[in-house]
Parts: structure tokens; sequence; C-alpha cells
């Protein structure tokens, strides 16, 4: 990969992370913020608990879309590395939005959505341990956590590449870091825990 591309794939795909839905569509349908309801978050699990599956849905089809938009550069113009640079600075522009006063979600489905286009075997260990860690303990956020460490684990077992792997423990760390709060709420036993009922805090 030349400085080119990696100036180009870094670029786009932190615009494109930027574009918090959460946060876009809560603004558009409501008239409202999302990170000043629920968890304060604009991520996934917050968008479902405070505005409802159907406007959720909006928030999972937009980050889908700009994730796989993302990933798609990064692996036209550097295949593997590519992809996981564009997932890379996807996730800090979820994370950091640029349009949103820096202030975003904590990168998870981004993240997803990088690993599918990454290597559909490190997403799918990474989609069953959050599955089973959910339906076990209904913390979605200790899901996300498990998945992220499996990451790197699985990246060097399927890859055994350094560069690879290295990439892939520094977005895992990043995603933990980013549940802090959440890991000292689960070890104090107070970590909402996930449901199919909505609350719908935030209304029309």
């Amino acid at each position: 990969m030349t400085l080119t591309h990696f100036a180009i794939i870094a670029v786009c795909a932190y615009l494109l992370g930027s574009l918090s839905f959460a946060i876009i569509v809560s603004k558009l349908t409501l008239g409202k913020d999302i990170r000043n309801y629920g968890s304060g978050n604009a991520g996934l699990t917050n968008a479902y608990r405070t505005m409802g599956a159907k406007k959720t849905l909006l928030v999972l089809l937009g980050d889908i879309a700009k994730g796989a938009a993302a990933v798609s550069v990064g692996m036209v113009l550097a295949g593997p590395v590519g992809k996981l640079t564009a997932g890379s600075f996807g996730i800090l522009g979820h994370m950091f939005p640029l349009y949103f006063g820096f202030k975003g979600g904590k990168g998870v489905l981004v993240g997803a959505v990088m690993l599918a286009f990454f290597d559909w075997r490190v997403f799918g260990i990474a989609f069953a341990l959050f599955l089973l860690s959910v339906i076990v303990t209904k913390w979605s956020s200790l899901g996300s956590i498990l998945g992220a460490v499996s990451f790197p684990i699985t990246t060097w077992v399927f890859y055994r590449d350094p560069v690879l792997t290295a990439m892939a423990l520094g977005m895992a760390a990043v995603v933990v870091f980013m549940h802090r709060s959440n890991i000292g709420r689960i070890i104090r036993g107070k970590e909402n825990k996930f449901s199919f009922k909505s609350k719908k805090t935030m209304s029309d």
C-alpha cells in the first residue's frame, strides 16, 4: 500500500465513518439528539432503547452502508491491509465524528461490517461470541467486548500475518477502551440488560 493509497483510504473512511446515523435519524425524524437520551451513546443499542425498532432499522441500514462503502474503498486500493485500514479509520470516524462535535458511538456495528468484508470466518466467530454472550447474560456490551477481543486472535490463527494482527489488535483495543464504563458497570453488576422491549424515551 502506497502512502497515497493510505491517505485516500484513511480520509474517505474517516469521513464516511463520521456519518453517525443514530444522530442523523434522531434529529431528522424527532428533532432531538440521541446523545441527550438513554445512555448518551450514539449507537445501535441506545437507538433501539430510545427510538424503537423502526427508526433503529434506519440507523442499522445507514451504518452498514457507510461501513461497506469505506471497506470497499480500502479493498479496491490495497486489498486486506486496505480493508483493515479503512475499518480502523471508519471506526474512528464513528467514535469521533467530524460532523457532530467528535462525540459518537462505540464503533461496534461499523467494526462488525468491516469484519464481514474482511473475512467471514473472523466475523462468524466474533458474532457467535456476541450472540452467545447476549443470550446468556443479556449484556450487549459484554458481547461487543468479547467479539472485539476475538478479532486479533482469529486474525493471527487464519493469517499468521504480524501486520494484519497488529492492526486487528489496535482496533480491538480501541473498541474495548470505548466500553470502559460498561466494564465498570459489569464488574459492579449494574450494567443495563438488553431487552426486545423498547422504552422509546424519545418520542415525536
